[in-house]
């Protein structure tokens, strides 16, 4: 029970949907950013978003496994990861590029970029190391949240602490189905924390 407990989770938590939620997170907070865009705008950059950083690269990575570029659609070894990695920051760019384009609010903006950055570093250390792609993502939907918090000087309270226990049970998906170690699994919301919340930092 546990076990198939922690195969949902990371299907539903898999890192390509998780830019989606956070920009489903995004256009529904109460904040300038969001209040004044008109919900077909929404519903634009939602569908933007979701075709090119999810439809497109899992389309890209069933061609790779059915090629037989890839072995598994769990990517359980490192060295099926390398190109999978390199069609996920092809397209986080491109996602970012046509954001900018399209002069939407600097918060989409700032975390796409991040976003493609964070896939950038884990595709990196992935030559040496097996990191929690997974974490790196929720760490990255938390960072955001904190993030926030600074930039717009208010404190999410319930936003952080929605993300503090998905990551929490996320967590313990990748270890119960033994995906990860412990050190892989905390390295990698490390890393997508910081990355996301620098980036906010930076920025203001």
């Amino acid at each position: 029970m546990e076990k198939r407990f922690a195969q949902a989770l990371s299907v539903i938590f898999y890192p390509l949907f998780v830019p989606t939620y956070a920009f489903a997170v995004l256009l529904t907070m109460p904040a300038y950013f969001s209040a004044l865009m008109p919900a077909s705008a929404k519903w634009m950059i939602i569908g933007l978003v979701f075709s090119v950083t999810c439809v497109i690269p899992t389309l890209s990575f069933l061609f790779m496994i059915k090629t037989g570029v890839v072995s598994t659609t769990y990517l359980t070894k490192r060295e099926d990861r390398t190109m999978p990695y390199i069609v996920s920051i092809i397209f986080f760019y491109l996602a970012y590029y046509m954001l900018k384009k399209l002069q939407v609010s600097p918060v989409y903006v700032y975390f796409m970029i991040g976003a493609t950055m964070l896939n950038i570093l884990v595709f990196g250390i992935n030559f040496f190391w097996k990191i929690s792609s997974h974490m790196a993502s929720i760490g990255a939907l938390t960072g955001m949240m904190v993030g926030l918090s600074n930039f717009l000087g208010t404190f999410y309270f319930s936003f952080i602490a929605i993300t503090l226990i998905v990551s929490g049970f996320v967590a313990f998906a990748r270890l119960k189905l033994e995906a990860h170690t412990p050190a892989q699994v905390y390295a990698g919301f490390i890393l997508g924390f910081m990355t996301i919340i620098s980036l906010f930092l930076f920025k203001t």
